[in-house]
């Protein structure tokens, strides 16, 4: 049951993602700008845990990028793509913390009975 679980909070969180990415080509189209339509290359795991290794590393970059934009957009006096991401970075920080705590219980799991 256990996997049904993580498929779903999996699943929830790449929904999430499709939307942020949907606001922000949004927001760049309003501001004049073209957003791309060629995503990066998907690194697909091996295993569960090499995907959640990614998934956190890339939640850390996302976050560190973020928050950048906002203090970038807060200079410039751009109220609105400021509250865009910093509502996207509160996000962000809760599916860092899903995708910490997941990797965490697979490192229980994995370990030896004493």
């Amino acid at each position: 049951m256990k996997g049904f679980a993580v498929k779903d909070e999996l699943k929830s969180i790449a929904i999430a993602e499709m939307k942020h990415a949907e606001q922000i080509a949004e927001r760049l189209a309003h501001l004049g700008g073209t957003p791309t339509i060629k995503p990066d290359p998907i690194f697909v795991g091996v295993d569960l845990e090499e995907m959640l290794r990614t998934d956190v590393k890339a939640e850390e970059e996302a976050i560190l990028l973020y928050k950048q934009t906002i203090k970038v957009a807060d200079e410039e006096g751009d109220i609105t793509t400021r509250r865009l991401f910093e509502e996207i970075l509160g996000q962000e920080e809760e599916h860092y913390d899903t995708f910490s705590k997941l990797l965490v219980g697979m490192a229980r799991l994995s370990q030896p009975e004493l």
